[in-house]
C-alpha cells in the first residue's frame, strides 16, 4: 500500500498524539505542521472538548492559522533543527 509520505522520513511528519515538541527545522513543511496541529488538538480535546473545537474551527477556516499554531506551540518544547535520524 502506497503512503502519501512514501519516500520521506516518517519522523517529523507524524507529530503523533504523545509528542510535545515542535521542531523549527520542519516549520515550513505543511505535512509536519498539519501533523503537529492534529496531535495537539487531540490532546486538548481529551480535557477540553470546547477548547479543541475553538482551535479546530479557526484552523479549518484558514483565516488565522498562525494564531492557532502559535497558541499550540506555546504548550510544547521548541527545538531548533530537525529530529535526530
Amino acid at each position: 500500500m502506497n503512503s502519501v509520505f512514501e519516500g520521506r522520513a516518517a519522523i517529523g511528519y507524524d507529530h503523533g498524539y504523545d509528542a510535545e515538541v515542535f521542531y523549527l527545522g520542519l516549520a515550513l513543511d505543511p505535512a509536519y505542521v498539519e501533523g503537529f496541529v492534529e496531535g495537539a488538538l487531540e490532546r486538548i480535546g481529551e480535557d477540553d472538548p470546547d477548547g479543541e473545537g475553538f482551535f479546530r474551527d479557526i484552523w479549518e477556516e484558514g483565516d488565522d492559522r498562525d494564531f492557532v499554531l502559535e497558541a499550540l506551540k506555546s504548550g510544547v518544547e521548541i527545538r531548533p533543527g530537525r529530529p535526530p535520524g
